[in-house]
């Protein structure tokens, strides 16, 4: 995923593990799953390659990005 954001020519900021967990429901027969968080700096379109490679990508069974404002 670090190789996808600097082809997007953004940068890769802090990544938090928070380990593997139960889910609330299981999502594509899974039960558990790993959950990080991730700091990432991206202009507006490569967002939206971002996006579109998150939800083509088998090991992602779930994503958010959420935009924090300076």
């Amino acid at each position: 995923m670090e190789k996808l954001v600097k082809a997007l020519n953004g940068k890769a900021g802090r990544m938090v593990e928070m380990g593997k967990k139960q889910l609330a429901y299981p999502i594509k027969k899974l039960s558990e799953a790993h959950y990080l968080t991730w700091t990432l700096e991206l202009e507006s379109p490569s967002v939206v390659q971002l996006e579109r490679k998150l939800t083509v990508d088998r090991d992602v069974i779930r994503h958010l990005l959420v935009r924090i404002s300076k």
